[in-house]
């Protein structure tokens, strides 16, 4: 899935991608981050598959971890870190190739409420965790992204 093997420019997928972040922030407001909660979880089916990925007897910081090595070894991010503090669930993904789609929505002051990688990660809770999560901030400085999400339990 890297620039050279899939012929895709990535700078037109950004632009793209950042054009159709600033129509949902427009047209939806604050509630955007609820309403693209969901935005390529469906690519974690295609993960799991392509790269055989196993979850079973994983705590969630290591499956979670699981999924930014795998997004390492496709070319999308440069690596990620994983903590878990009682309910909050802090990633910091390093250079990511949508990083510049992060960067352009902080210069112009909409707020950042979408994460492709997180909502990865925070699908894969959700599916095989039975929690549900809520993204809480996402903070861009220099080459990282740090993202918390707050997992909980609604009975």
């Amino acid at each position: 899935m890297s620039e050279r093997g899939s012929g895709i420019n990535k700078d037109w997928v950004n632009a793209v991608l950042y054009d159709l972040l600033k129509v949902v922030y427009d047209g939806f407001g604050g509630a955007s981050k609820f309403r693209c909660c969901i935005v390529g979880r469906g690519l974690l089916k295609d993960l799991v598959e392509k790269l055989n990925l196993d979850f079973s007897n994983l705590t969630i910081p290591e499956a979670t971890k699981r999924v930014l090595e795998a997004l390492k070894a496709i070319g999308v991010i440069g690596g990620g870190d994983v903590a878990l503090s009682d309910v909050v669930l802090d990633l910091r993904i390093h250079d990511c190739v949508h990083l510049p789609v992060q960067k352009r929505v902080k210069e112009s002051k909409m707020p950042s409420f979408v994460c492709l990688c997180a909502n990865l990660c925070l699908g894969l809770i959700e599916e095989r965790f039975g929690l549900d999560t809520e993204l809480i901030e996402i903070n861009q400085e220099g080459g990282t992204c740090h993202i918390r999400a707050m997992l909980f339990k609604w009975d």
